[in-house]
């Protein structure tokens, strides 16, 4: 645009300026010639009035003796011959003859003067007729003066006019030509095109804000909505006429459990002093105009101008309803996948896998602290026995009645319940003096007998018992978990020997 306003503009400046000097220069010539002219063709009509009263004067002096006239009449030829002279000092017009002219009626005025005082009236009147003659040829010559100044000043005049034709005849054209070639050329049609460019630039880029499957608006600096998209109504289902008439509805529609997360962020993102690539994530509910709750995924950065001035902030709002739900199904998956990787499935307890880990991590926890820690090994009475006599499925019953009992009675988040194998289970009790773990010890072995499951192939009692190895200690640098399982293992041992339906407890 700047090249083509000097390419525009220079041209007709620099010979609009030419012209106007030209017309300047030339009408101040003509002008200086016209004054000299007027004064010249004033001065010769002063003449010719001269001439005139010096002939009426020379007459009145010769035929009525007014010596006075005739003394008027000496000053009155003095005074032409001076402009006479004046005349032709100039040296503009040939003013020869008409120096002659006036000599000659010069001469004849005196002579008749002459002859009239010497009473030779005849001579006088010879003497004037040719003062006539001669008065008669200088006034053609005053009136062909006259003429020439006349002429001269219609050619001055002629000449402005001409001047004046052309200077407005090329400032016409320079007009028609800025108004026809430069202007639609230079200007109108780069306008144009900027203008078509422009036009299919906003079509882009409405076409891109209209079809945005993300709810995006942008806030100015006194958080007015310069622009919202129109997904917002398929998001919150407002449409952007009701976000713009009403811009407290941003807040509105956010879920009241999540409005100081909202403020929080406002207050830690919405700055201007935050680079435009800083860009700032927030997750919360927004109630739909339906009621609905959906999740917002919220990224917001500021905007500046090309000067770097601030112009508020540009949010993208993305509903994730779906993901969070995806997201909440895949960790339900996980949990379960974790709950089947260390769960046993008939007793709903910890498996032997859990539980293996488990024991190493609590043995290495008990050396850190200086806890007590104690392992107890259990399993049912004669439960093969019981199996064959009542089928393995009344057989997986009983197991999961104990299970039940083990997991009652052992209920601290830091107990660890677990079926080691078949009828086989396992405990870890985390700082648990030997006396408190065998008193609840005792407690699950007679909740289970009041359990009263029959069992009559039992040696031990017609109902089913079972029988506890406990071992409890402060483990030191030497202490592992497989030391701990041997140990427990051989009270439970001790337990069996002693007749079954029995706790044993050894401290190491």
């Amino acid at each position: 645009m700047k090249r083509s306003f000097y390419t525009l503009w220079l041209p007709t400046l620099i010979t609009s300026i030419m012209i106007i000097s030209l017309f300047w220069t030339m009408q101040t010539f003509l002008h200086h010639n016209l004054a000299e002219m007027l004064q010249s063709h004033k001065r010769s009509q002063e003449l010719t009035a001269k001439i005139e009263k010096m002939v009426s004067s020379t007459l009145n002096a010769t035929f009525l003796g007014d010596e006075k006239g005739f003394l008027k009449t000496v000053e009155l030829s003095n005074q032409i011959h001076d402009d006479i002279l004046l005349i032709k000092k100039d040296n503009k017009y040939n003013t020869d003859s008409l120096f002659n002219s006036y000599e000659q009626l010069y001469k004849k005025l005196i002579s008749a003067v002459s002859y009239t005082t010497e009473n030779r009236l005849g001579d006088a009147r010879m003497a004037l007729e040719e003062v006539e003659s001669y008065s008669n040829d200088l006034q053609m010559q005053m009136s062909e003066l006259n003429n020439y100044f006349d002429q001269r000043e219609k050619e001055v005049e002629q000449t402005l006019f001409v001047i004046m034709i052309l200077s407005g005849s090329l400032l016409l054209f320079i007009a028609l030509f800025n108004g026809f070639y430069l202007i639609p050329r230079r200007v109108i049609r780069p306008l144009e095109e900027f203008a078509e460019a422009l036009k299919g630039s906003e079509e882009k880029y409405r076409i891109v804000a209209d079809w945005t499957y993300d709810w995006e608006y942008w806030l100015d600096v006194n958080k007015n909505i310069v622009f919202i998209s129109p997904s917002v109504q398929r998001v919150t289902g407002y449409t952007p006429n009701e976000f713009m008439q009403n811009t407290s509805l941003l807040i509105d529609i956010i879920h009241p459990d999540d409005v100081s997360k909202w403020s929080k962020h406002v207050s830690e993102a919405h700055l201007p002093n935050r680079p435009e690539e800083d860009a700032q994530e927030v997750e919360f509910r927004v109630v739909r105009k339906d009621g609905a709750v959906i999740f917002v995924d919220h990224i917001c950065r500021p905007v500046y101008n090309h000067d770097g001035t601030y112009m508020g902030v540009r949010v993208a709002n993305r509903d994730i309803t779906q993901k969070i739900a995806i997201l909440d199904e895949l960790k339900e998956k996980n949990r379960l996948l974790d709950t089947l990787a260390t769960t046993d499935g008939l007793s709903a307890l910890y498996n032997r896998r859990y539980f293996d880990e488990a024991l190493t991590r609590e043995v290495e926890y008990a050396k850190r602290t200086g806890n007590a820690l104690a392992l107890v090994m259990c399993d049912i009475d004669y439960f093969k026995l019981y199996n064959d006599a009542y089928g393995h499925q009344k057989g997986d019953k009983v197991i999961q009645q104990v299970a039940d009992v083990l997991k009652a009675t052992f209920s601290r988040t830091i107990d660890v319940v677990a079926r080691y194998g078949g009828e086989e289970f396992v405990i870890l009790l985390q700082a648990t003096p030997p006396a408190e773990a065998y008193k609840l010890v005792e407690l699950a072995r007679e909740n289970i007998v009041r359990l009263g499951i029959e069992h009559k192939e039992s040696k031990v009692a017609p109902f089913v018992t079972m029988s506890f190895g406990v071992v409890s200690c402060i483990p030191d640098l030497l202490s592992s978990g497989d030391r701990l399982l041997a140990q427990s293992d051989k009270a439970l041992y001790q337990s069996k020997e002693n007749g079954r339906n029995r706790t044993t407890l050894l401290e190491c």
